[in-house]
This record gives C-alpha cells, sequence and structure tokens, in this order.
C-alpha cells in the first residue's frame, strides 16, 4: 500500500503515454517527476528544427475515435496545440508510374500545432520534468525504488516506478528487478524505419499533400509545410518501410538518403536542396503485448506505450491513464456514497454546495433551490474519517437521461482529481440503472474540466445565476 502522504512517482519516457499517465497522477496529488533522456518531450510525435525549417519526422498525425481521447484533443485544440488536418490524399500500389488512386475518407487526422511536439509540451507544463537524463539502472531496496542514470545515481527515493519506454529499452531495465516481466516484455517485436526530411527551394507540383505507398522502400509521403500551422517553404516528409529499413539500418546516412529520394522521384517528386536524416530504431510494433498496461502491484513497478496493445497516439494516450488508473486503485482513496435525503449528510452537501457554488456570487441557498429534491439522486465523496470533499445531484429527465447539477469540491481538495473522480463513479452507477445520456449546465469556468470528461457543448452560452453557462452533453453508452 502506497503512503497516505503524496506516494512518490518516477515516470521514465516523456511521451505521450509517459506524459499522459504522470498528468493523471499529478492531477489526483500525486508527487510525480518525469525522466527523459532526450532534450524535449513527445517521443515519436516528434518536430526535428534546422536554421530556418522544420519537419515532423516521427507520427504524422493523429486520430480521436474515443469520446474520452477526442475530449481530451478538442483541449489541445482550444491550448492552440492542435488542428484538424485535411491533406489531398492518394494511394500508390506500384510500380507502374500511373498506379495511383485516390484515398476517399470520412477519418479526421489532426497535428500538432505549429509542431507535432505541441500536445506533449502541453501535458508536460504542470510536471517535475527531468531532461537529458537517461536512466540507466533501477534498484529496489524493500518498498523503495532508486534509480540510477548515467550521471549518477538520482538521490530521491519512489514508491513506484513507471516505464513509458519502447519495449526493448523497459526490457532492459526490468532484466535485473523483475526477471519474469522483462521475459514478457521480451515477446513484444517492434520495427525500425528511416525518416527523410527534405527542404525544396522551389514548391513541388505534385497533386497530393499525403500518400500511403505500397510499392518500393517507401511507405509514406508527405508534404509538411501543407499542415496548419507551418512555414512558407516546401518541405516533404519520406519515411521507409520497415522492411526496407531494417537491413539497412548502419548504412551510411548519404546512401540512405539518396536511395529513399530516388524513390520520391519515381513516384513524381525530385532531389531536394537540402534534407536531414532521422533512424527510428522503435518506429511501430509488429506483435503487441495484447493489454493497454502493466502494473505490478508487489513491486509497485508499470508499464505503459502503445507497443502494449494499440500502436497509435491515441493508444498511447488511453495505455498511460489505464496505467494511472491502475496504480490509483492501489492508493486509499476517498469513496463515493448515495446520500439519502434530509439526512445528517445531506446537510453536509447542502453546506458544501453553498460555500463553493452561492456564497462567492453573494447568493443564498435558498428553499426554492432544495425544491425537488427529494426525488432527486445525490452523491457524495467522503474521506476514510467521513467528512465530504465533494457532491453531485443527478436529476431522472426522462426514460434513460439524467441532468447532474450543483457539482461542488471543498476548496481545499480541488485541483486534485477529486471531481473527476466522482463524477466518473456517478455516471458508471447511472449507467447501471439504465442512464444512456447525461446533460449539465457547465459555468464556462468549469466548461474545459468537463470537456476533459467527454461532455460535449450543445448550445450557445446562456446566463444562469448571473454568470455565463453552457449546456452539455456526453453519451454514456460510449464509455468503456
Amino acid at each position: 500500500m502506497f503512503p497516505t502522504q503524496s506516494p512518490r512517482i518516477a515516470v521514465i519516457g516523456a511521451g505521450i503515454s509517459g506524459l499522459a499517465c504522470a498528468t493523471a497522477l499529478a492531477e489526483a496529488g500525486f508527487a510525480v517527476q518525469v525522466f527523459e533522456k532526450s532534450r524535449g518531450v513527445s517521443g515519436r510525435m516528434s518536430t526535428r528544427r534546422s536554421e530556418n525549417w522544420q519537419c515532423d519526422h516521427g507520427a504524422q498525425y493523429f486520430t480521436a475515435r474515443d469520446p474520452a481521447f477526442r475530449a481530451e484533443v478538442q483541449r489541445w485544440i482550444a491550448a492552440g496545440a492542435a488542428a484538424l488536418w485535411e491533406p489531398r490524399m492518394r494511394v500508390y500500389a506500384g510500380p507502374g508510374p500511373t498506379d495511383w488512386t485516390s484515398h476517399a475518407s470520412s477519418v479526421e487526422r489532426f497535428v500538432g500545432t505549429p509542431g507535432m511536439t505541441a500536445p506533449g509540451r502541453l501535458l508536460a507544463s504542470g510536471l517535475q520534468l527531468h531532461t537529458e537524463v537517461c536512466i540507466t539502472g533501477l534498484q529496489c531496496e524493500g518498498a523503495v525504488w532508486r534509480l540510477q542514470s548515467a550521471a549518477g545515481d538520482i538521490a530521491d527515493p519512489f514508491d513506484g516506478v513507471l516505464l513509458a519506454l519502447p519495449a526493448p529499452q523497459a526490457q532492459a531495465l526490468l532484466g535485473d528487478v523483475a526477471p519474469a516481466l522483462a521475459a514478457q516484455v521480451g515477446s513484444v517485436v517492434m520495427r525500425p524505419a528511416w525518416a527523410l526530411m527534405l527542404r525544396f527551394d522551389t514548391p513541388l507540383s505534385l497533386p497530393f499533400d499525403a500518400a500511403f505507398v505500397n510499392a518500393g522502400p517507401l511507405r509514406w509521403v508527405a508534404r509538411d509545410s501543407s499542415k496548419p500551422g507551418r512555414g512558407a517553404q516546401d518541405i516533404w516528409l519520406l519515411h521507409g518501410t520497415p522492411a526496407w529499413s531494417a537491413p539497412r539500418l548502419e548504412w551510411p546516412p548519404e546512401q540512405v538518403a539518396d536511395a529513399l529520394q530516388d524513390a520520391f522521384v519515381a513516384l513524381g517528386g525530385s532531389h531536394a536542396a537540402q534534407w536531414q536524416l532521422h533512424r527510428w530504431r522503435y518506429a511501430d510494433t509488429e506483435r503487441t503485448l495484447g493489454q493497454p498496461c502493466v502494473w505490478d502491484v508487489a513491486l509497485g513497478l508499470g508499464l505503459c506505450g502503445d507497443w502494449l496493445q494499440d500502436d497509435k497516439v491515441e493508444g498511447a494516450w488511453h495505455s498511460g491513464r489505464a496505467l494511472a488508473e491502475r496504480v490509483l486503485a492501489r492508493c486509499p482513496s476517498p469513496r463515493v456514497r448515495r446520500i439519502a435525503f434530509n439526512s445528517l449528510e445531506y446537510a453536509q452537501s447542502l453546506r458544501l454546495r453553498e460555500a463553493v457554488l452561492r456564497a462567492p456570487l453573494g447568493l443564498p441557498l435558498s428553499a426554492q433551490d432544495q425544491k425537488g429534491e427529494d426525488a432527486q439522486w445525490h452523491f457524495g465523496l467522503f474521506d476514510p474519517a467521513g467528512a465530504l470533499l465533494a457532491c453531485v445531484v443527478a436529476v431522472p429527465v426522462a426514460q434513460g437521461i439524467f441532468k447532474l447539477r450543483q457539482m461542488a469540491v471543498r476548496a481545499d481538495t480541488q485541483g486534485k482529481g477529486l471531481g473527476a473522480h466522482l463524477l466518473t463513479e456517478v455516471e458508471t452507477r447511472l449507467r447501471d440503472q439504465g442512464a444512456t445520456q447525461l446533460l449539465l449546465h457547465a459555468r464556462l469556468s468549469a466548461e474545459a474540466f468537463y470537456a476533459r470528461q467527454g461532455y460535449q457543448g450543445e448550445s450557445e452560452v446562456f446566463e444562469e445565476v448571473g454568470i455565463p453557462h453552457r449546456r452539455m452533453g456526453k453519451i454514456v453508452q460510449a464509455l468503456k
């Protein structure tokens, strides 16, 4: 069991999975430190910057199919860290120069702005982050973990260690401290790929902005400068196939660049005025572990990453969040209980609602506000000592539809994830009672919080109790 005072967690790796995990734990009040061997964050959501140009050379875009991740992407967009990309897409089947087909798809593709690293930087902004620190070893001393780096031992002890690294790197760290887990990770097969970035003095007149290539050494080409928020220069990215890249990982850079540019010329492109090359040893996953995350309760050791189950940006984010949920389940945590109308707990909830929601507005919680509450469902989040930390009311509106109202979190506990914990538990209980849709009127100051929980705006701004609100809703059948 973790200590009750802010468990100390080390997250090794600052890709999207590690950052998503660290953010969730930090929001729950954990003391989290993130260690990253590179100069910056985001892992394979990478952007290479040169003197006067840049190019995304790792993940090229991401999709958002799950409601929770769509809400997260909307938060990124609102912060200016992401945008929708609508390229002209084609597919090349080869080997002839006319073997092209259009690629019509309803899939929405998103990119980071002004580069693919932007969402990662946004996630990392509130974390204690150590960059250019390469962790080379783990040591477990009873219930305490210690880390060794290439520069020496890390002074701080930790209650848990979470690895958000490519499978081969995670396996290397696990070998001495968790050999059985290391063997399990060893079953994962990751594949390499070369990435070639090209800058042209004169824009290429090609009839596409991005193409899937199914013949030859290339598997993807894209006009990076067609993405929103990029510069005016004509920049292209070429990805080699894993099958072509693997036996050529040790080739001289000039030889790799020449071969990939020749393949691009065969597709209608040309040789660039300037190029840069990057070797991805762990570009994607051929065989995953088949589960969203791994959490060894006894050791206090966990794994997350897109290589565990879903080899996409969305999969990486879900893996990190899943691991955070597993870790949180180990902690002594507040409990959600149904509150009986007119009980002592109900009286506590009235006092909390008035203190948090009404007193700042100079408005009392009147008897009129409580009218009909005997037919409504009241929920509270209580600490182990029985003190009320947060509350919310659910109003049955119609068959399968509930409206949430009067959600309040005690002032001294705000910002620790308690509101999200209460909301998630209440959603689950309402769904178990047949709920399919939830509605609420969100204060604009709380709109981002509800968006992160998967709620969508459904109205223009309107005034309620003298302040602006927006109606929001969520289809709870879509929850996982």
